[in-house]
């Protein structure tokens, strides 16, 4: 009998039966695998991203520092070449009131800080004179070993006129708002120099804005709590001292080609606004 057209019998089918399943399988791992390989190329120029981010970001705080070394040393060492060292140039909450976790002044754990960086300098400048003048060091002489935390700290602690004479050299007429621009980039230094994600990261220590009328560019800030809690709110601050400090600085011409580059994540929802940018961010910049 022929038996070329009849139904298949239980092999023949459990075999399609596995060719379809296995089709189907490759289909959904070929697809897993795309869904997989596209993740990790949004991952990987995000990466990159950042990480050039943080870059430029440090070789502007780098420089900001410097400038604010020499203003705090030149200022306090008009009053006294040891003035860091005395109380009675700050003000009382910092030198005289006890923090209530270490029990002391925060002038005292500041000096605390301040003796750990001279011990550790290994600058020939710092040996020279030790050496030839002892301790304790002018104070001309003991700010260049200070970090941005360093001097951070000592600003907050400095007294209304002086910080006001400070901040005025960058645009600003409050020290006391000044002091917290310092802290929060402080913050954004040490989130740089960890290798942490940065570009879109909830600033938990944040600044305080002077008036627009002091300084326009604030305006779109002032009302934007989301804005306020973002990273492009402490770039335009580093933009703003850095103008002052070099107003030659290419530096705003490549953080603005940076963030021109973000990559194209659009299809997951990702963008500047993540960073706080606002629409017409260029022309403000």
């Amino acid at each position: 009998m022929d038996t070329r057209h009849d139904a298949p019998g239980p092999a023949v089918r459990r075999a399609h039966e596995l060719r379809g399943k296995t089709c189907c399988s490759c289909s959904w791992l070929h697809s897993l695998k795309n869904r997989s390989l596209l993740k990790t190329r949004c991952d990987s120029d995000l990466y990159v991203f950042d990480k050039q981010l943080r870059m430029l970001v440090m070789d502007a705080l780098e420089r900001i520092e410097v400038a604010l070394r020499v203003d705090v040393s030149y200022t306090l060492g008009r009053l006294d070449r040891f003035a860091y060292l005395k109380p009675e140039f700050f003000h009382d909450e910092f030198s005289v009131k006890l923090d209530k976790d270490s029990g002391v002044p925060r002038h005292h754990e500041w000096l605390r800080k301040h003796a750990q960086l001279i011990g550790r300098s290994k600058e020939e400048f710092v040996r020279h004179n030790r050496t030839k003048y002892g301790l304790p060091l002018a104070i001309w002489v003991a700010c260049e070993v200070w970090d941005f935390g360093t001097l951070s700290t000592l600003f907050n602690g400095m007294r209304e006129a002086e910080q006001d004479a400070i901040a005025s050299q960058y645009g600003m007429s409050n020290g006391r708002v000044f002091a917290t621009w310092l802290r929060s980039l402080n913050y954004l230094r040490n989130v740089c120099a960890h290798h942490s994600r940065l570009w879109n990261r909830n600033i938990v220590d944040q600044p305080r804005l002077p008036s627009s009328a002091e300084l326009a560019w604030v305006t779109p800030f002032e009302a934007d709590t989301h804005a306020q809690a973002r990273c492009f709110l402490l770039l335009k601050i580093t933009l703003h001292l850095l103008r002052m400090v070099n107003p030659r600085s290419s530096w705003p011409d490549r953080m603005r080609a940076h963030l021109r580059a973000f990559p194209d994540l659009s299809h997951l929802g990702l963008n500047l606004a993540g960073m706080g940018v606002p629409d017409g961010w260029e022309a403000a910049w």
